[in-house]
């Protein structure tokens, strides 16, 4: 069986879908960019600020402790030091170092800084030459010229001293910018897929129905152009036909945006076993049908939806098949499984997704149902998948073997809104029934 395509899709879309994603998540990235730096550097500097006032306000309290203990000539020595102030020195007037805390002695001058009489606080960072830096406070004892200088400080925190802070902050920033042009990447993907979809839905529907409308007008046009040569009941059967073949696409195509739409139906709870029988006995005459049904296999869904699924592939089968075709319903694993096989040519492999397409059909299927929209089988892959269910197509020894699976009613795999189900019941035997029909000419839709 080789592959025909009634119709080829009109022209490709106007617009590069990866050139608007890339564009889009281009610009959202530089504007987070933007923030993050901006929003970075405000972080910086404020846990920056915060770190050397926490340090200069202990420094702070603690050279005035020291200074009071001086003035009144009760420092003790060595000096006691908590344990954020490590260094704590008493110095004179000359710069010698009188009293201090364990961790400075033996050190030189914290500081040379002498705070004047009118503003006896200072602070002040100090540098060693081997970039040793202490945060210090200065407090000038008394106004006195001779008057010692208390030095309280401690070395600059890890946090300051190095660039850990901006490189924590930078790793952070950047892995916020990729998540977010990750996340920018794949909703622009969702949110084009769905547009692009919709604009070749509309460009190839466009073109499926001006070719029955072009042909019934070429028919219309050559009867009044040439009446006395064109028999006006040819004419006739022929806009029929082309006007039958309108009515199916627009009636599919009605289905298929239903189906796309929101479905405010209850959903039902359907015994498959009994929807199969009724759809095969609504067949019209065929080829026999055998239907072969577990008793049981319920799902939840829309009936008059599944009954369409039920419907295309029972005719579908029916006009591809040479002398029979069976139809099983079982469960298996939680999932209700209706396979519709028939032995007629098959399908290769390499169609076998194609055919679920909008408007695809196959030489043998054009040669069978000229007047099909090629959207029937689209119609029942979209109702499965509505279902939370699949439809596939599977190896068979002879013939095509279309195979539904559904979730069980009660089952994990059913859709969380609807109702669970009481227990199953116990499995009633398997029956076997035989829809004999008449040979007949009439081609299913």
């Amino acid at each position: 069986m080789t592959e025909t395509i009634a119709g080829t899709r009109e022209g490709k879309p106007d617009v590069n879908p990866h050139s608007i994603k890339a564009r889009s998540t281009i610009a959202a990235a530089a504007l987070l960019l933007l923030a993050l730096v901006v929003g970075g550097v405000g972080l910086d500097l404020a846990i920056r600020y915060r770190i050397q006032n926490d340090v200069f306000f202990s420094a702070e309290q603690i050279a005035a402790r020291w200074s009071a203990a001086a003035r009144n000539g009760a420092v003790p020595n060595p000096i006691p030091a908590p344990t954020d102030i490590t260094l704590v020195q008493l110095v004179d007037a000359r710069g010698r170092v009188v009293d201090s805390s364990p961790q400075a002695a033996g050190m030189p001058p914290l500081s040379t800084l002498r705070p004047p009489a009118d503003d006896r606080l200072q602070k002040r960072m100090e540098c060693s030459a081997r970039d040793r830096c202490v945060m210090l406070m200065a407090n000038r004892v008394t106004p006195a010229p001779d008057s010692p200088v208390v030095y309280a400080g401690t070395a600059e925190p890890p946090l300051l001293a190095t660039h850990n802070l901006e490189y924590a902050i930078a790793a952070g920033g950047v892995l916020i910018l990729i998540s977010v042009a990750w996340m920018t990447w794949a909703a622009m993907s969702r949110t084009l897929r769905s547009v692009e979809r919709e604009r070749q839905f509309a460009s190839t529907t466009s073109h499926e129905l001006r070719t029955p409308i072009a042909g019934l007008r070429a028919r219309l046009e050559e009867a009044l152009l040439y009446p006395d040569d064109v028999d006006p009941r040819d004419t006739i059967q022929g806009a029929l036909r082309a006007t039958g073949r309108l009515e199916a696409i627009v009636d599919d195509l009605l289905v298929l945006t239903r189906l796309r739409g929101a479905d405010t139906a209850a959903p039902e709870l359907i015994e498959l076993g009994a929807l199969v029988t009724e759809e095969v006995s609504a067949l019209a005459p065929g080829v026999p049908v055998r239907v072969e049904a577990a008793g049981d296999v319920q799902v939840r869904g829309s009936r008059i939806r599944l009954a369409r699924v039920v419907g295309n592939l029972l005719s579908n089968a029916q006009r591809h098949a040479v002398s029979a075709v069976t139809v099983t319903v079982d469960s298996v694993g939680g999932q209700a499984v209706v396979t519709v096989t028939d032995d007629g040519a098959g399908i290769p492999p390499a169609d076998r997704e194609r055919v679920f397409e909008l408007f695809v059909r196959l030489d043998e299927g054009r040669r069978l149902d000229s007047g099909g929209s090629g959207l029937g089988l689209a119609i029942s892959r979209d109702i499965a998948r509505a279902h939370n269910g699949t439809l596939r197509i599977e190896d068979s020894p002879v013939g095509a073997r279309f195979v539904l699976m559904l979730p069980l009613a009660g089952t994990a795999g059913a859709l969380a809104e609807w109702p669970t189900t009481p227990g199953k019941t116990a499995a009633k035997p398997r029956k076997n029934v035989w829809f004999a029909r008449r040979p007949s000419a009439r081609i299913g839709p």
